[in-house]
């Protein structure tokens, strides 16, 4: 978008603002009392409400806090077992692994001896 465009762009947004028609708003010298003694007002009721309604939400939260703190701990719980039953598992096939290893190695070991054994024998034959 280049520099052009831009202020083209703000050009018609001013030009659609400054067109637009001001609303008219009827207010009676009923509709406002600046003491706040109309018949109807119950005020103090509305914020009563509104402070219950708060308060219960903000005291609710807290309880809610705390049973997903206590959810959080028993998961952490279950992924040390977890993580327990895992090390143990890798344990037991680090072991088994070395168990093949030697296996291996000493089967490799022995054929290559046996291997040698004829070739010195081919030699010396």
């Amino acid at each position: 978008m280049t520099l052009k465009e831009l202020q083209g762009m703000i050009k018609e947004e001013l030009e659609s603002y400054m067109n637009e028609e001001e609303v008219d708003v009827d207010v009676d010298a009923g509709d406002v009392d600046a003491d706040g003694a109309e018949s109807g007002d119950d005020s103090e009721d509305v914020l009563r409400q509104i402070y219950d309604m708060l308060k219960d939400k903000f005291e609710g939260e807290g309880e809610a806090e705390e049973e997903a703190e206590e959810a959080e701990e028993a998961e952490e719980a279950d992924d040390m077992d977890e993580m327990d039953t895992m090390e143990e598992a890798k344990d037991e096939v680090e072991e088994s692994v070395e168990e093949t290893v030697e296996e291996s190695t000493t089967d490799v070991h022995t054929q290559l001896q046996e291997r040698f054994k004829k070739l010195a024998n081919i030699v010396k034959g």
